[in-house]
């Protein structure tokens, strides 16, 4: 967890939201409702605020995650 805090603190001000682990999913289509997600499970979640998607994965590559060998997906969020 002390990874993790130096990471955040890292970003400074770019974040957004620290963000959580989370925890049990269902999925809603005109199908229904059905458990788990629609593909790759979502673990977490961290937003961070950057001025393009190159930005935004730069934010991420020191993430403590990464360094343990995981993989983070890195995402635009949509504007209205």
């Amino acid at each position: 967890m002390a990874a993790f805090g130096a990471w955040v603190a890292s970003v400074g001000d770019r974040m957004v939201d620290p963000g959580t682990p989370l925890g049990a999913a269902k999925t809603v289509s005109p199908e229904g409702v059905s458990d788990g997600g629609p593909g790759v499970a979502i673990g977490g979640y961290s937003l961070v605020r950057a001025d393009n998607l190159d930005e935004a994965v730069g934010l991420v590559k020191s993430h403590p995650f990464v360094g343990r060998g995981g993989s983070l997906q890195v995402s635009e969020a949509a504007a209205p």
